[in-house]
């Protein structure tokens, strides 16, 4: 029965978290106990052996004693988890009933003295959106990755419960009162107990679970059919050797339980407020959504997530997000029309496990906050869930492992078939032939097999250890050896994380940049310094300021300082009207000689500054007190502060941000006209621009209206200061492993949340872009040619709003493609391109539009795709000023007639095309989410060429990394921990170089932070991968070299003897298994050719075929030879003690040495390990093999031969003829494996296949193939090209404008931007001679 979750009223089937993330079907079903007596019966029948495959499968044992019912009545659920159509995960999980009387017992338990309840007003509360809690008598539940789901009677379905965060206005928070008894144990009896539950099993459990394994249950068969084989020495062994594997797995289980247990242990008592807002003290185990706690002064460890809701408090938010900067948390504004959003108004709340370090507040008023998650729904439980429930890894090389082991079980069977025939025949006894026909399975599927696959990654992840990388995923070790693609967060991974202050480049009285001032204590007393004293969210601890370093590298700059009262306790302190002072440098006099004397001469005078500021000459103090704080969000891109100057009446609103955002909240006129060619050319040259702006509030506001104020009122027609120019230098082997990793053909790509051109920048001094390669920036404007042409082109901008609002906006709006190009330079030398950082050091190769410096050309192309017509029309764009065009990533504009700057262009094209070659494409966040979402065709053809991704949110960076993983790339993240942890969660191998717990999701920690980790990953990832390789290899062809030898000698009877097969499980395979794996990774550079990651391609399954066979020739050839012989007589069986004959002896030998063979030739060292000889303990066994096979085959004594049960021949030429086939067998083995497999099979035909655009089976070569062919895409709208110009520093700039007066005063135009003419008649206007340098 299959009923449909749509029409019939009782659904059998349904969705859970419908177009989430974690989106899994459910089933119902219920006990059937016809089905259930059947399965028992059969489960009697084999033995207990259908149980247990039912152990491993639990779907097919709820299939087996249920039938499905509707989802209301089921006694359990199956939920079936799809990930990427990859990977198919079954939950089984049993329904329970939830009712007043449990209510009851807890209230009793809980509260003996409330023994008189009534039991018709006990009611259970269930929440799953909007605040709207649900009472009913009785609910049924089911949990799931540790998360509660309920019935939802209304929906028909089954829903997660949900905290107070989805779907709840803003208000709804401060309209709250404490909980009552009743209410606080109806809600705590659906949410569970405030903990973060982590799967803890004993022992017994574990000790029960681990010997189930299909690995161990193999071999306890294989110890048993040993065992009655009389087989003793050998089965105890891989006894002992199981027991030991079963106790490690165990203890490390067990110590990682525990280990977590720790991490998520609640300890601890809070202050709750109850209904009548008296606050009690309860441990913090009882919290529920709703209550309404206390935040002590002394301060606290979070143990739930909750929205403040008045006073300020500093949080170490390390745990979670990775920096070690305290933040600021400010309490939620209480908006009616504003739907509360965890991410967008993230500042305003306490995250479970986070320390809150200080509490600020107003008088004697509370810091109180409003619990909204507790256990496993707060962020600390999702970040435990994560662990505990990884997204499964695409693991190849398992995957094609299982497939061939199932190969082998196939060979095994054809030969098991084969032997029980052929005894039948023979009439050899029953139990012997059941022995012999099984003992098979266990030669052609070796049961130490696993155990040898775990030996690469172990040796590999020691030695990871010992370069400070720790691994807590042994499996993506091997996956790491096949990555082609390295995405890496720019700001403290490529560069350093400290920012270094460069100088300011100020607004002046007449609404133009003044000159670049490196010495920011010159800056005169006015809004700019007030702006940069007081912008920020340093706090005092312990003495020491502490904040984002970008705010102490600024706040240093200006010499202010944070007053920190060390007379008034810290819990008193902050009762202040302004809870932070600043105070002007000390050495601040009216008198300017004093200036003069002390060395700090600022630009103004006295008497202007105070006009300027409207201050009377009586006011000396500039000394401000920040009033109100509206912190830093990265959606927002901007943090402000309302301040006061203390000897000045009205309040100032002081704004910082990226110059893009700030560029919208600014007042259009008070924008300098080049406010984008400034900040292109700065943001080109890799500096890290932060904008300053300004409002005074009206006079009429006061203290109290200041703490209500919308931020929306506050950050509005801002008056535009200046800019805060930052360098952030790259880390001193970021350039070397970038080229490193370049060389070996391995994509590298920036992701990180800076400006477009100061990533491009970063891009091109580290290499990630070469210096000659064309950069197309990717723009999506919308389908408006209004917006188009506009003079500031606001419609490329994301809105000041919330990014929840704009990302809906994006979706409801129609959208175009623009791009533009940057040739960059042509014949820069490397090191011309990395002393100018941005390589615009060369001479123009063509004279456009007469002398005119060469530009910007902007076609509204209608180049498409599809149809790949270059058909093209100019659309000429005039500025509505007398000024440039200021549009963003714009650098420089000229200005013709249409028909000039189509042939212009079309010329240019003709002239020079190369850069189609090889160009790569760049884009802000924005850009990616409507490319994202309306052009899916471009999607893959845009991540293909991309390698610079901007202004990128956490949650676009993992979603980035999953659409490369979609075009076959095999995806490495490296990031600081930061913003990065859903990125490196997700990367097939994530590395962080941030030890906080954060990152403990990530695969690989580094604890040297920086990206010389990630090329030690990938060697030691392709060491571990290829010592894989030749170890299953290996495996399998010894398992099918004994097979063949076995094979024969059951023709006649015969078989090895349990010495012979001790000496070649235990002294062999065993040894060469372990120490394969001790050689260690390459050394050298990094190679183009990534390593085989699939066993089930051309060259390892041509290898063991090719191998099979001279194998098979050799030993088919020595047992004839043998027959040929004079002396030979054949085996007569007459006892199973006694299975030596010469038959014996010639497959033992050839065998014999056909291991040590295959083990050397197996053995591979460069590129990928280091040679053969550098692994000195298997040299070391090869040679002490060689010498016992030797002496086993040549001349052994008595004893040693009668250990063995070797009959020797009698004549020594053929104990001689077994060395020539042994040496005739290695050359013939090397010849193989070196020439017909590795130069044969491996370099001309499955290198060239996979690289070859038309037959690869990755995606993204098919795509570069359809790039490649396409001349005549992408369709051209704006065209950069560099000219020669002179460092920053000692230039006279050159505007070009038409329409309006060329102006040469130096006091006006003093900033030297990218508009220098390489011919300096340019215009015939004619330079002056002396040059104004930046002030020092």
């Amino acid at each position: 029965m299959n009923c449909n979750v749509f029409r019939d009223p009782k659904p059998c089937d349904g969705i859970l978290n419908q177009d989430q993330e974690d989106q899994m079907n459910i089933s119902g079903y219920r006990r059937c106990y016809v089905r259930s007596i059947l399965c028992w019966v059969c489960i009697v029948l084999t033995g207990g052996l259908l149980r247990l495959v039912l152990h491993w499968w639990r779907h097919w044992y709820l299939f087996a004693t249920c039938h499905q019912c509707p989802l209301d009545e089921a006694d359990q659920v199956l939920i079936v988890e799809d990930y990427q159509g990859k990977h198919k995960l079954y939950h089984v999980k049993s329904v329970r009933v939830l009712n007043t009387n449990q209510l009851k017992s807890l209230l009793l338990k809980g509260y003996p003295k409330s023994s008189e309840v009534d039991d018709n007003n006990l009611q259970i509360s269930v929440h799953f959106t909007s605040a709207q809690f649900k009472n009913c008598s009785s609910i049924r539940i089911f949990r799931c990755k540790q998360l509660v789901y309920a019935w939802d009677s209304t929906l028909n379905c089954f829903n997660k419960v949900n905290g107070l965060d989805l779907n709840v206005p803003c208000s709804y928070y401060h309209q709250q009162r404490g909980l009552t008894v009743y209410e606080q144990l109806s809600r705590r009896i659906v949410f569970g107990e405030n903990e973060i539950t982590v799967p803890l099993r004993d022992v017994k459990t574990l000790l029960f679970l681990e010997v189930l394994n299909p690995f161990y249950m193999f071999q306890i068969f294989s110890v048993v059919l040993w065992f009655t084989y009389d087989y003793y020495y050998y089965a105890c062994v891989i006894l002992l050797m199981s027991i030991f594997g079963i106790t490690m797995s165990i203890l490390q289980t067990k110590k990682n339980q525990d280990v977590l247990q720790k991490t998520v242990h609640n300890t601890g008592n809070a202050f709750v407020l109850d209904s009548k807002g008296v606050s009690k003290e309860f441990p913090t185990q009882t919290l529920v959504p709703g209550d309404i706690i206390e935040i002590p002064s002394s301060g606290c460890t979070m143990q739930c997530d909750a929205v403040l809701l008045s006073g300020n408090c500093i949080l170490d938010e390390s745990m979670l997000t990775g920096e070690s900067v305290p933040v600021t948390k400010t309490p939620l504004p209480p908006k009616r029309d504003m739907i509360f959003d965890k991410k967008e108004h993230a500042r305003h709340i306490l995250f479970c496990g986070t320390k809150v370090i200080q509490t600020r507040y107003i008088g004697s008023k509370k810091v109180l906050a409003f619990v909204i998650n507790t256990g496993n729904i707060t962020a600390k439980g999702e970040l435990i869930r994560s662990i505990l429930y990884p997204p499964p890894v695409d693991y190849k090389f398992e995957q094609d492992s299982y497939k061939f082991i199932q190969f082998l079980a196939l060979i095994a069977c054809v030969g098991f078939i084969y032997t029980l025939i052929t005894k039948i025949i023979r009439g050899t006894d029953p139990v012997k032939i059941a022995v012999e026909s099984l003992d098979l399975i266990t030669i052609v599927v070796p049961p130490a097999l696993p155990a040898a696959m775990t030996v690469g990654r172990f040796y590999a992840q020691k030695r990871l250890k010992v370069n400070d990388i720790f691994c807590i995923s042994p499996r993506s070790i091997n996956v790491a050896g096949s990555i082609n693609c390295c995405c890496f967060d720019k700001t403290g991974t490529l560069t350093e994380d400290g920012l270094d202050m460069w100088g300011v480049v100020p607004k002046s009285s007449t609404n133009q940049f003044q000159i670049p001032l490196k010495n920011v204590n010159r800056l005169p007393y006015d809004h700019f310094l007030f702006g940069m004293a007081t912008c920020h969210s340093i706090t005092v601890l312990n003495g020491t300021m502490m904040g984002d370093p970008l705010d102490l590298k600024m706040f240093q700059s200006t010499g202010w300082i944070l007053e920190d009262s060390k007379d008034i306790p810290d819990n008193e302190k902050y009762g202040l009207i302004y809870p932070t002072i600043l105070r002007q440098p000390k050495d601040f006099s009216s008198d300017t000689s004093s200036h003069i004397k002390t060395g700090l001469q600022r630009q103004s005078s006295v008497d202007d500054l105070l006009a300027n500021v409207g201050l009377s000459q009586t006011q000396k103090s500039f000394d401000h007190g920040i009033v109100r704080e509206f912190p830093f969000t990265s959606s927002l891109q901007r943090m402000s502060v309302i301040t006061r100057c203390l000897s000045a009446q009205g309040f100032n609103v002081y704004c910082k941000g990226s110059p893009e955002m700030l560029q919208q909240l600014c007042r259009p006129q008070s924008l300098p006209d080049n406010y984008s060619q400034q900040l292109s050319t700065f943001a080109k040259k890799g500096y890290r621009i932060i904008a300053l702006a300004f409002k005074a509030l009206a006079p009429k506001i006061n203290y109290t209206k200041v703490q209500r104020i919308s931020r929306e009122e506050v950050e509005l027609n801002l008056e535009f200061l200046g800019f805060v120019i930052l360098e952030n230098r790259l880390k001193p082997d970021t350039t070397t492993v970038i080229h490193a990793l370049n060389a070996a053909k391995i994509r590298t790509i920036m992701v990180t949340g800076d400006n477009i051109l100061t990533a491009t920048s970063v891009a091109r001094d580290c290499g990630i872009v070469s210096p000659a390669q064309a950069v197309i920036t990717v723009h999506a404007d919308p389908v408006d040619l209004a917006a188009i042409t506009n003079t500031h082109a606001h419609s490329s901008h994301t809105s000041p709003g919330d990014t929840k609002s704009t990302s809906e906006h994006y979706r409801h709006r129609q959208y175009k493609l623009q791009y533009t190009l940057d040739l960059g330079s042509k014949n820069c030398a490397p090191s011309q391109w990395k002393s100018n950082c941005n390589g615009n050091t060369v001479k123009q190769e063509s004279n456009l539009s007469g002398n005119c410096p060469p530009s910007l050309y902007r076609l509204m192309s209608t180049n498409s795709l599809a149809n790949g017509s270059n058909t093209s029309y100019a659309e000429s764009i005039f500025p509505n000023s007398d000024s440039l065009a200021s549009v963003k990533t714009v650098d420089t504009w000229t200005h013709n007639e249409a028909i000039e700057v189509d042939v212009e262009l079309g010329t240019e094209f003709a002239q020079d095309d190369n850069w189609r070659r090889h160009y790569i494409f760049a884009m802000d966040g924005k850009t990616w989410q409507i490319v994202k979402e309306q052009f899916p065709e471009e999607l893959g053809i845009l991540l293909t060429r991309g390698a610079i991704y901007a202004r990128m949110s956490p949650e676009q960076k993992q979603a980035l990394v999953m659409e490369l993983q979609k075009l076959d790339y095999c995806v490495a993240m490296c990031g600081d921990g930061a913003n990065d942890c859903g990125a490196l969660k997700v990367a097939h191998a994530g590395i962080s170089l941030s030890e906080t717990e954060s990152s403990i999701a990530s695969p690989f920690t580094s604890r040297n932070p920086t990206i010389a980790a990630v090329p030690n990953v990938i060697k030691e990832g392709r060491a571990a991968l290829v010592t894989s390789f030749g170890i299953f290899k290996y495996m399998a062809a010894y398992s099918l070299v004994q097979f063949i030898s076995v094979m024969i000698l059951y023709s006649i009877d015969s078989n090895l003897t349990d010495k012979q097969y001790l000496y070649v499980d235990l002294g062999l395979i065993s040894i060469f298994a372990f120490f394969f794996g001790k050689t260690e990774a390459f050394d050298g550079h990094l190679v183009k050719q990534v390593p085989l990651s699939s066993l089930i391609s051309p060259t390892p399954l041509a290898s063991l075929l090719l191998h099979l066979v001279v194998v098979t020739v050799f030993q088919v050839a020595g047992w004839f030879q043998l027959q040929q012989q004079p002396w030979f007589q054949p085996f007569q069986s007459s006892d199973e003690d006694h299975l030596g004959c010469y038959e014996n002896y010639t497959m033992f030998a050839i065998s014999s040495f056909q291991y040590i063979i295959l083990a050397f030739v197996f053995s591979k060292g460069a590129p990928y390990r280091k040679p053969l000889w550098s692994n000195w303990p298997l040299c070391l066994t090869f040679i002490l093999n060689c010498c016992i096979i030797v002496y086993l085959v040549v001349y052994p004594s008595e004893w040693v031969a009668n250990f063995f049960q070797l009959i020797v021949p009698p004549v020594m030429s053929f104990r001689y003829v077994m060395l020539i086939y042994g040496a005739a067998a290695f050359v013939v083995h090397l010849f193989v494996e070196s020439f017909l497999v590795e130069y044969l099979v491996f370099k001309k035909y499955q290198v060239r296949r996979d690289q070859s655009w038309t037959t690869s089976k990755q995606q993204h070569m098919r795509l570069e193939y359809n790039i490649t062919a396409n001349e005549n895409w992408p369709p051209i709208t704006e065209v950069y090209e560099p000219h020669e110009s002179t460092d920053w520093e000692g230039g006279q700039p050159t505007y070009v404008s038409l329409g309006a007066e060329q102006s040469l005063d130096t006091q006006h135009n003093t900033f030297l931007g990218f508009f220098d003419s390489s011919d300096n008649n340019a215009h015939n206007i004619k330079q002056p001679p002396s040059t104004p340098s930046v002030e020092q």
